[in-house]
């Protein structure tokens, strides 16, 4: 038996999913109706079909995905068990979103007015090759290793010394001059 939040939950969540679904089954419809049959013509076999073919698998990828996770679960007496993992977290589900909104986007832009909005679906990949530089490759690159922090702490320690051992070195030069 689920409570009150649970309840909430799988309600919002399956508002949510319809709404997606709506977007991915719209946004393809719109363009195979638009684009492919009624100015089919238009098309370029090498070039529209294989970028259509992209932008709807991985808009209709995200959405599963999301309504795997998301989506209630009831038991056999149709009572609420689970209300699904919370679709307005952030993470993996607002990257889905946002690729789901982009292929709308991209879709019907490019059923509509013109194939030059195909470029707008560069953002997903030039985003996700930033979020694997910024957030992977560059500090495993400039992490240092154990070995050079150790060394970075000796050579910390050696100048630390270098700099008290200085410092009394002025200390006694000035008693000597008959500074304090």
């Amino acid at each position: 038996m689920a409570g009150d939040k649970s309840k909430k939950r799988a309600e919002k969540n399956t508002a949510r999913l319809r709404l997606l679904f709506r977007v991915v089954a719209g946004s393809v419809l719109f363009h195979v109706l638009l684009r492919l049959v009624w100015k089919g013509s238009t098309a370029s076999a090498w070039i529209h079909y294989p970028l259509f073919a992209t932008a709807a698998t991985s808009a209709w990828f995200c959405y599963s995905s999301l309504n795997h996770h998301g989506a209630p679960t009831y038991d056999a007496a149709g009572v609420l068990i689970d209300g699904g993992s919370d679709l307005s977290l952030g993470g993996m589900t607002s990257y889905y979103h946002d690729i789901i909104y982009v292929s709308a986007f991209v879709l019907i832009t490019t059923a509509a007015f013109s194939d030059w909005f195909w470029l707008v679906g560069l953002v997903v990949p030039g985003f996700a090759t930033y979020k694997l530089w910024a957030d992977i490759i560059l500090p495993w690159i400039f992490t240092p290793t154990q070995d050079e922090l150790d060394a970075n702490a000796r050579m910390k320690e050696t100048k630390e010394e270098r700099r008290k051992r200085e410092k009394a070195e002025a200390r006694a030069a000035n008693r000597r001059r008959g500074f304090r």
